[in-house]
């Protein structure tokens, strides 16, 4: 057999393996996928508490509800408030995309300081701290995505090589 042909199979296999995986998670996707709303659905917010070592100052009174999780339960989708004036620390255990509704929120995040104002979006990595500083009150959207195991590990790998 010649080496060119031993190339192509291989490529071969690996097309119908990806394929077949892709297949898989599409199936799964629709089968597990929650059916379409017929009627709507009041979810009232619930409070919230932190470790108390996270708690910089003031004493913040935190809100949240979950909206919807995938199947697989690695996007979680939902809205959070915090009434202040508080600063405290956040760690992130899920990668997390915010758009913030209503307040004014302060961040240090890796060494930069932004303000998320209504109508602002920031994205946090999963393993991160930022302080947030809120003078007032705060209202935000969530997404939180889990990155896998792989993702995670790809991060350290390609942060440690910059």
């Amino acid at each position: 057999m010649k080496k060119g042909s031993k190339y192509l199979k291989a490529v071969a296999l690996a097309a119908a393996v990806g394929i077949g995986v892709a297949c898989l998670d599409v199936w799964l996707f629709v089968a597990n996928s929650a059916p379409p709303s017929a009627i709507s659905i009041h979810q009232g917010m619930t409070a919230l508490e932190i470790p108390p070592e996270w708690i910089r100052s003031g004493n913040p009174r935190f809100k949240v509800v979950e909206i919807a999780r995938s199947s697989n339960e690695r996007h979680i989708v939902g809205l959070w408030q915090c009434e202040g004036p508080t600063t405290f620390e956040w760690q992130f255990s899920l990668d997390e995309t915010v758009h913030l509704l209503e307040g004014e929120v302060r961040v240090d995040y890796l060494g930069k300081s932004f303000t998320l104002r209504p109508g602002h979006s920031a994205t946090f990595h999963a393993g991160t701290r930022a302080v947030w500083h809120i003078p007032d009150r705060a209202k935000k959207v969530f997404s939180l995505e889990h990155p896998g195991k792989l993702g995670l590990l790809w991060r350290r790998v390609v942060t440690a090589s910059n």
